[in-house]
């Protein structure tokens, strides 16, 4: 997704607005350290305003207007992205179970009926309390500030396909991964080869019964599932490699074959299976939800400490990113503080709340000492890029050091000049009282 030019510098003088990617799109700052109003949220198949998100658009004005959230939400929903800690991709919620989205984070929802529901927080509650659609003012309010917003994924064919792309793959299950795998009732099911080399050949065993099956992949990727190992609900069956050695073990889960899309999304997730899901929702979250993070502290989006105290931050991305976060302290000065040096990864898993200093921050973050009357605020700002920048960044090499004023003005040239990387940036201000 090409960042726009217009977006203020990411590292100017004073706290600057934090652009989410809707924001991007329509010009729409967020300073998180005004109290604000309910922000711009919406739900759009394109990251860029061509045919397909005027279509997307024009269903959620019109065809989507007549339901209440309330009907979208009287039944099960599965999580296709979230920035909001404690909400993975291909979690299932149960119908009337309470929500909790922090303020700075957003997750969007899928119902078995094809209804999609985009939440920007704070929200707090069951899926059921949302505002009657029939009282939103069509596209304008769409782009003015709601927080909600409800579209019928199952109309809007250009997003279905990609959907209906995944379906190929979801029972092509792997042999190489522990846990739940799915298989659909009265279907084929298919192996993958292993990415690991050491499970190739694998040895299944049915651990209740003791039938076994050695699979060789030696004329393709895929091998239909053995035929003397029956497949039943809860079977578990061990995997070991060549030298007999078992690996883990796998759970079959046989879900009904009835239903397509977001019903066998929300069914996968029901049965325990949020990676087979994935399948499913990946492109949908790659058409509907670009980039996105979530900033805060443990203390919340609007922190105050005493001098010395720690600061423990907490971020969640809604997909895998490459994150990089940097302290401007007292004295205007920018120091890296993740990655926590040169050698340590900027990658992080989608969907994983990470915490810091804790998850792979050797020291702790504390809340800086007053001196006379001068302000002892300090901010904290993060980006999280499509690719690795690792190579482009000034200071990555000395992580907890702060830049020379030609090193940051040379980091913010690079990020302005980032056009065709997805990039997102996101601040939280650590208050000292």
């Amino acid at each position: 997704m090409p960042v726009r030019s217009r977006r203020p510098p990411f590292f100017g003088p004073g706290p600057q607005p934090r652009y989410s990617p809707f924001a991007a799109w329509t010009g729409v700052r967020e300073t998180p350290m005004i109290p604000r109003s309910p922000p711009v949220e919406a739900s759009m198949a394109h990251r860029t305003l061509s045919g397909l998100v005027a279509a997307a658009l024009t269903l959620a004005a019109v065809g989507a207007v007549g339901f209440t959230a309330g009907r979208a939400a009287a039944e099960q929903a599965v999580v296709v992205a979230s920035t909001a800690p404690g909400y993975a991709q291909g979690q299932l919620v149960p119908d009337g179970a309470a929500v909790t989205v922090p303020d700075g984070a957003n997750a969007m929802f899928l119902f078995a009926n094809g209804r999609m529901l985009r939440i920007k927080g704070p929200f707090d509650g069951p899926l059921d309390r949302m505002p009657d659609a029939s009282g939103w003012g069509g596209v304008g309010s769409l782009v003015g500030g709601e927080r909600f917003f409800q579209t019928d994924l199952g109309a809007a064919r250009a997003v279905g396909t990609p959907m209906q792309k995944g379906e190929e793959q979801v029972f092509t299950l792997d042999p190489g991964r522990a846990g739940i795998q799915c298989v659909k009732s009265g279907g084929t099911v298919l192996l993958r080869k292993p990415a690991d080399p050491a499970l190739i050949p694998a040895t299944l065993r049915d651990e209740n019964r003791g039938a076994t099956a050695t699979l060789r992949w030696d004329k393709g990727a895929t091998v239909p599932w053995p035929r003397e190992l029956p497949m039943t609900d809860g079977t578990a069956v061990s995997v070991a490699g060549p030298d007999g050695r078992v690996r883990h073990s796998m759970t079959l889960r046989v879900v009904s074959a009835e239903g397509q899309g977001a019903e066998l999304a929300v069914r996968l997730a029901g049965a325990g299976c949020a990676t087979q899901a994935a399948f499913l929702l990946d492109p949908v979250r790659d058409s509907m939800a670009p980039l996105n993070l979530y900033l805060a502290t443990d203390r919340g989006l609007y922190p105050t400490y005493r001098s010395g105290e720690t600061v423990t931050l907490v971020l969640q991305t809604n997909r895998d990113a490459h994150l990089y976060c940097y302290l401007r302290n007292t004295r205007g000065q920018l120091t890296p503080i993740y990655p926590p040096g040169p050698a340590a990864s900027s990658l992080v898993e989608g969907h994983r709340t990470l915490t810091l200093a804790g998850d792979r921050m050797p020291v702790p973050l504390r809340a800086a000492e007053r001196s006379g009357s001068l302000s002892a605020d300090q901010e904290v700002r993060c980006f999280a890029a499509g690719r690795d920048l690792g190579a482009d960044l000034p200071g990555r090499q000395d992580a907890f050091r702060p830049l020379s004023d030609e090193a940051a003005a040379r980091l913010e040239r690079t990020l302005a000049s980032l056009k065709q990387t997805e990039l997102v940036m996101a601040q939280v201000i650590l208050r000292v009282e």
